[in-house]
């Protein structure tokens, strides 16, 4: 009888050690992609540069507090690369009153859509084109300008998941707005206008279906003017304008 139990356990074991360990079955990594809705509190210290081909002068830094964000991001699944974006921020947008200053508000629209591609299992590469509007209303002290610039702007972006809750978020663009709307007639005539913008962001994923963002930009905008009045002193016409923006993101996203 103990003959035949020790046959029964050594023919188990050989049957096991063929079968070989046991297979492991991968856990697919969640694809670092910043989808849903976003809305956020966005302050920021503003410089305002002015040149009119004699000297430049810069405005003193400011801080803006009423100040906000709303972006949507859709990204088709997982094999279709098509991912779109649509942004709105704007707010308090004020200056002291340096030739050209500024005591009322700005807005700016980007509508972009690209393609998506993931280039590791944590890192994701975004690459956008789309339209891009601004419009500045500054009320009538110092000859503060109002002017809109609509055009065209790239953008490229890094996703990087260091862990299931954690994603790093690399942003950059350029964007070229020659069109003007509703600019005041004393600015002249626009000759150049252009946006560059960098972005960094983390992203703490709360919940499935919840994250926390907080993130840095810098956003430059410039304008250039021919036949400009709306400085009295100004003998030749050229006028410059550069605003510059470093902003603080805090935001909340649902992920729909």
């Amino acid at each position: 009888m103990s003959r035949a139990i020790a046959a029964l356990l050594l023919c188990a074991a050989a049957a096991r050690a063929q079968e070989g360990p046991p297979k492991e079955t991968a856990i697919p990594v969640p694809l670092p992609a910043p989808s849903g809705f976003l809305l956020a509190w966005k302050p920021m210290v503003l410089t305002v540069r002015v040149d009119t081909g004699v000297g430049s002068h810069l405005g003193s830094d400011k801080f803006q507090f009423l100040r906000a964000l709303g972006r949507y991001t859709a990204m088709a699944k997982e094999g279709t690369p098509f991912f779109g974006r649509i942004e709105v921020e704007g707010g308090q947008f004020e200056t002291d009153a340096q030739l050209v200053g500024s005591r009322g508000y700005d807005f700016a629209g980007r509508f972009t859509a690209g393609a998506a591609t993931r280039l590791f299992p944590n890192l994701l590469f975004v690459s956008t084109l789309g339209p891009i509007v601004r419009y500045q209303h500054g009320s009538a002290v110092g000859g503060a300008p109002s002017i809109g610039n609509f055009g065209i702007m790239v953008s490229v972006e890094l996703e990087y998941r260091f862990s299931p809750s954690l994603t790093l978020m690399i942003m950059g663009e350029a964007a070229v707005a020659p069109f003007p709307f509703m600019a005041d007639k004393n600015l002249g005539d626009l000759s150049d206008s252009s946006e560059v913008r960098g972005r960094i962001q983390l992203a703490f994923d709360v919940t499935t279906t919840f994250a926390v963002e907080v993130g840095y930009d810098f956003t430059r905008w410039h304008s250039s003017f021919v036949s400009s009045t709306i400085i009295p002193a100004n003998t030749n016409g050229a006028l410059l304008l550069e605003a510059r923006e470093y902003a603080a993101t805090f935001g909340l996203r649902w992920k729909l």
